[in-house]
């Protein structure tokens, strides 16, 4: 992933476009100008809007301390709206970036060896994986979602291993990267035991409120702004059916129009004015977030009521991270990732004839979201494919598991070795259904 995305960022543009300058993606240095706030010890300048963030404060904060290297080495970054060909301070960032969303692939695969997912299948897993997650950081320069994912990935190993304080950290550590893995929050606690859930919810939360109160003490207004109203633009990224519904928000920032002129007896341009535009119009994405709650709290009420197999609650964590992709007013590409990287692993689960199907169709849904069409036009193919991703890993009570390794049957032997399934390790996973197995 490292050097794909190295080669891609310098080569992409004078072999695709022609031009000499490197592909660096615009959001990266948003974050980066966020990263230089929380280094020069302004939390809540994170959510200045001329920076763009709109999720919690900890991926600026993990590169505040690269901020402070790429200023000392006095590297040249971009700054929004303003993009330098070749910024040197990409070649510390771009790398960082990839380096973070590549650890999903770890985060994936341990969870895949936890389900008994044979080598066969977890080495074209981690490819795929990575795959999903290379555009996040190399195009659009939000290694969040990929990071986040990570850190949920392995709190739902800890759930299946049954250790409820390093769930409850793990899980909170990606909120605070990124938080729509707070999604997931209501079906942990559903599935925890009742002694273990309040101290579950106090960890998951407590890093998210500490930082997000921080910001809100330095700038109340735009963190409200930026947190609350998650304002976006239809015209830049792909309105969804739903951007209808949204309310409309006016961009908290002052577009500038540069108008450059000839002066008379210099020879060569020179900017001369410098002139307020007219506000851009936004969305909220709120009313349809409000929907992926509902929604969340419904099934975590029938997990609470009618306790599930881990495997069926981690098919609903699938769901409920693909309801962003849903119900969403205004997308973008890298949204499919974090549901297509788990929903991957459900499938390997099961078998080889369900694993196949879904990483073609999930590499062809996440092609095809490049495409700038018009809302139902866009929004119908994303929706059915993403729909047909999950039915492919849904656990159903009659699965079609595949239990051999390197085209071997496996042996139920308590004694076999870690590539195989141990009985202990199935009855674990499957409860109820060990006589089926």
């Amino acid at each position: 992933m490292l050097a794909v995305g190295m080669v891609f960022m310098v080569e992409w543009n004078p072999l695709v476009h022609h031009l000499s300058s490197w592909a660096t993606p615009g959001d990266l240095w948003g974050m980066v100008r966020a990263a230089h706030y929380v280094q020069w010890g302004f939390l809540g300048g994170i959510y200045t809007p001329s920076n763009g963030i709109v999720t919690f404060p900890g991926m600026p904060i993990l590169l505040s301390p690269a901020t402070w290297l790429s200023g000392n080495l006095h590297l040249t970054e971009s700054f929004l709206p303003f993009f330098l060909p070749r910024p040197t301070a990409a070649l510390i960032f771009e790398p960082l970036e990839i380096l973070l969303a590549a650890t999903v692939v770890f985060a994936s695969d341990a969870l895949a060896e936890r389900l008994g997912v044979s080598r066969r299948l977890r080495t074209p897993l981690c490819f795929a994986v990575g795959a999903l997650a290379w555009p996040t950081a190399v195009v659009w320069g939000h290694a969040e979602d990929a990071l986040a994912m990570t850190f949920a990935l392995y709190a739902l190993v800890a759930l299946m291993d049954g250790r409820w304080s390093g769930l409850g950290w793990l899980l909170g550590a990606g909120i605070v990267i990124q938080p729509l893995v707070a999604l997931l929050a209501p079906l942990v606690l559903a599935a925890a035991p009742t002694g273990r859930r309040v101290a579950v919810a106090v960890r998951s939360a407590a890093i998210s409120l500490f930082l997000v109160g921080v910001a809100f003490a330095g700038d109340a207004k735009d963190t409200y702004r930026a947190l609350v109203n998650q304002p976006t633009p239809p015209s830049v990224n792909h309105a969804t059916p739903w951007v209808a519904l949204a309310p409309k928000v006016i961009s908290g920032s002052v577009p500038m129009r540069h108008e450059v002129t000839l002066i008379p007896g210099i020879g060569h341009l020179a900017l001369t004015a410098a002139k307020a535009s007219p506000p851009v119009a936004l969305v909220a994405g709120g009313p349809g977030r409000l929907i992926d709650i509902a929604l969340v709290l419904l099934l975590s009420l029938y997990v609470w009521r009618r306790p599930q197999p881990t495997v069926n609650v981690l098919w609903l964590a699938a769901l409920v991270l693909a309801s962003r992709c849903f119900f969403e007013a205004v997308m973008t590409p890298y949204y499919l990732a974090p549901p297509l990287i788990l929903v991957l692993v459900m499938t390997a689960r099961l078998s080889a004839r369900r694993f196949w199907p879904a990483v073609i169709l999930s590499l062809e849904l996440s092609a095809f979201a490049y495409h700038h069409l018009e809302p139902w036009v866009w929004w119908l193919p994303i929706v059915s494919g993403l729909s047909a991703i999950l039915a492919l890993g849904y656990p159903g009570p009659h699965r079609d598991v595949d239990t051999s390794v390197d085209g071997e049957p496996v042996q139920l032997d308590p004694q076999e070795d870690s590539d195989r399934r141990p009985l202990e390790s199935i009855r674990r996973e499957h409860g109820d259904e060990l006589a089926w197995v």
